[in-house]
């Protein structure tokens, strides 16, 4: 017996042998998979092109474009996530679904033609728009199809998708400009490609039977549960879904401010240092005296993959709060070690750096499972786009100052800078991080405040 065979006979109102949820939630895992590769694909892509002298040359990409063109993406997924999120509240999951995928094959075709920097900088804008309501729409979706005991398994397959796309573009791109510096457009435009597969996989996916039991709606959700997934209405997963509309403003209430502001602070604490350090990765390990940084980076990019396909198999065995609290810490402790640039042996350095990389890649897979944990059905959407657009905003920040402050003050200050921001989610984390794993999205995404009575690290 499979073990997806094996949580589908365990799962009350399943009856043993019926493949239906099964087919629907690797289909849906893939179509929401996809959204992810595509994130991760674009910020490679674009990273790797940039690393190109001859793009700057071409296009005359000035130290400002360069910023500008780097924290275009970021930008947009502040802007997409939670504009995104609303609507999806409000109109469903399904047709915001589709609708944030056709922006983004459009805006990657369009790179193919660029022939300015703002160019570049206005089309990275709207695939971050695209990439930021995935991110609100995606894995809230995928999440409301899954049951308590196999919903961190299935939702950590996303973020370790982000790292196969960025490992993909960023081999594919240095692949196409090294044969050929000059068809660095075909590495910005071959984001085109993989998102319109992904969109046929898209199409024809059922509403979410949550979103339809919270709209009161439930007849139509009871058709899927029974249709689709083949779950008896009365599932105590789905039966328990209470009817009930939170406005956004509600996020910032007494009810849910708490878990508004630690699902901000732990995704910023994670992903400010990690795409600054990464779009110009090969910058900082030319800092750290490697000989060939591009090809080291591509190295790198590979590590984070490894931790992530490891946090994967820890996320539903060990919990949410463990693989938080313990890699942070790491990270802060390893980009500290980093910090000491040429006072260390430059083995010990770059060792540290791939070990941050590492703990980044273990902690990476909860933006994809937490926040979503954290907000009922009829404001979920909302909240995720919140705390997506609050992690732009910090990772937007840090890539746009890495290559203006690493001139100002130098290297080590900058590493110090970015190891603080590691130890700071750590602090927050010790405090505000709730145990989510094992626990029904009803009873997790309930009234009142988080708490971490009763969980350790």
């Amino acid at each position: 017996m499979s073990r997806g065979q094996a949580v589908a006979d365990r799962t009350p109102g399943i009856p043993p042998g019926d493949n239906r949820r099964k087919r629907l939630l690797v289909r849906l895992t893939a179509a929401t998979s996809g959204g992810m590769f595509m994130d991760g694909f674009v910020f490679a892509s674009i990273a790797v092109v940039m690393a190109g002298q001859l793009f700057r040359d071409e296009l005359g990409v000035s130290s400002l474009w360069q910023g500008l063109i780097s924290a275009s993406t970021l930008v947009g997924t502040m802007v997409g996530g939670p504009i995104a999120g609303y609507v999806t509240d409000r109109c469903g999951r399904r047709p915001m679904f589709t609708a944030d995928l056709c922006l983004f094959v459009a805006a990657a075709v369009l790179m193919y033609f660029v022939q300015a920097p703002w160019q570049v900088a206005a089309l990275g804008l709207a695939m971050g728009v695209a990439v930021g309501a995935d991110y609100a729409i995606g894995s809230p979706m995928l999440s409301e199809f899954t049951t308590a005991d196999e919903r961190g398994r299935y939702l950590t397959v996303l973020e370790i998708f982000w790292n196969v796309g960025y490992v993909v573009a960023f081999l594919a791109g240095f692949l196409i400009t090294q044969a050929d510096p000059h068809a660095w457009r075909w590495a910005l435009a071959a984001g085109a490609v993989p998102a319109a597969i992904i969109l046929a996989v898209r199409h024809g996916l059922p509403e979410s039977p949550r979103w339809l039991l919270a709209r009161g709606r439930r007849e139509e959700a009871h058709r899927i549960l029974e249709d689709a997934l083949g779950i008896a209405p009365d599932d105590p997963e789905f039966a328990d879904e209470a009817e009930e509309q939170v406005s956004w403003r509600s996020l910032f209430g007494p009810r849910y401010l708490a878990r508004t502001v630690f699902s901000c602070v732990f995704w910023i604490c994670i992903v400010l240092p990690y795409f600054a350090l990464t779009f110009f990765q090969a910058d900082v390990l030319r800092a750290l005296g490697m000989q060939n940084p591009v090809a080291s980076a591509l190295f790198g990019t590979a590590v984070a993959l490894t931790g992530a396909v490891t946090a994967w198999f820890l996320v539903d065995r060990v919990g949410r709060r463990k693989i938080l609290i313990v890699p942070m810490f790491v990270t802060g402790a390893t980009l500290s070690v980093v910090s000491l640039g040429s006072a260390l042996p430059t083995t010990v350095t770059v060792l540290c750096f791939f070990l941050y990389l590492f703990f980044y890649g273990i902690m990476s897979v909860l933006p994809g499972v937490y926040p979503l944990e954290l907000f009922p059905t009829s404001a979920r959407t909302t909240g995720v786009g919140i705390a997506s657009a609050a992690s732009r905003v910090g990772a937007a920040i840090g890539t746009f100052l890495l290559p203006l402050t690493m001139s100002a003050v130098g290297f080590g200050p900058l590493m110090l800078v970015m190891a603080l921001v590691c130890v700071a989610g750590g602090v927050c984390s010790v405090f505000m991080a709730p145990e989510t794993n094992g626990k029904a999205l009803s009873e997790t995404g309930g009234h009142g405040s988080i708490s971490t009575r009763g969980a350790s690290v």
